[in-house]
């Protein structure tokens, strides 16, 4: 596991009424990092108070699509690693109720309404002590895989970064068994006498997708971006195929969705 150093910024954090008071801010930063086809990492700067949380991506810049030859047991594969153009920020939006995020796929803005969550948090007996905070262990399934996540009741919200919430206390550390998937909280910041402008306008919600929907959507997109790598192949190069039903592909995908 990556060790990530955890700076932890409190202001009047203690006897602030998380329950019953909705003047106060809070401020957390995650880094995400996932380490599939390549190691992909991401920050997120999370705003939230007792009324919702808001994740949005911090964007770097762009960067160029990539084509990896990964040899495997039945020959070369090669991966296709996507590029951006696009510097429209992810982000995801809880109101407690509902999710909702923003992607960014092969630079095409895709706004989502999430599937409500079915499978609920287990919460273990398990503590430790994370940057000076007590933080409790709980385990779930989701899209395929494993998830191990620490979080503290010290901050007693339901909040954490990418579509994880529904603990009894801030997420500030969760990763998937395999280890291909991280998210740690890097530095937060409490702030009792600030409120959090809300971020967005609640009416664009109402044009966002279900999850079927964009995954059609994210499909069509793949198979165009796969014809037009295909059309720039040199002369007598074989023209890249893509297999749908390619067991190694879904194992490759940080979310699993079901056929």
């Amino acid at each position: 596991m990556r060790n990530l150093l955890l700076i932890f910024c409190i202001v009047f954090l203690n006897g602030l009424g998380f329950s019953q008071n909705s003047n106060f801010c809070g401020v957390v930063e995650y880094k995400y990092s996932t380490d599939l086809a390549y190691l992909y990492e991401e920050d997120y700067k999370m705003i939230f108070n007792n009324n919702f949380s808001y994740s949005e991506e911090l964007v770097n810049g762009k960067r160029s699509t990539k084509l990896k030859n990964e040899k495997t047991e039945e020959g070369v594969q090669i991966k296709h690693i996507a590029g951006r153009d696009n510097l429209t920020a992810k982000f995801y939006y809880f109101n407690k109720k509902d999710l909702y995020f923003r992607d960014n796929y092969y630079d095409e803005i895709l706004l989502v309404k999430e599937l409500e969550e079915k499978e609920s948090w287990k919460i273990l007996e398990e503590t430790r002590e994370l940057s000076g905070f007590l933080v409790h262990k709980a385990t779930k399934k989701f899209r395929g895989r494993n998830y191990i996540a620490w979080y503290t009741p010290e901050i007693p919200l339901p909040y954490g970064p990418w579509k994880f919430n529904g603990l009894p206390g801030l997420i500030l550390e969760v990763y998937d068994e395999d280890k291909i998937f991280y998210l740690a909280a890097k530095k937060i910041n409490i702030n009792q006498s600030t409120k959090c402008d809300h971020p967005i306008d609640k009416n664009i919600l109402k044009d966002a997708m279900n999850i079927e929907e964009y995954l059609t959507i994210r499909d069509n997109i793949l198979d165009n971006q796969f014809a037009k790598l295909s059309a720039a192949q040199p002369k007598g190069a074989r023209p890249l195929k893509r297999d749908k039903n390619c067991e190694d592909c879904k194992r490759g995908k940080v979310e699993i969705f079901k056929d």
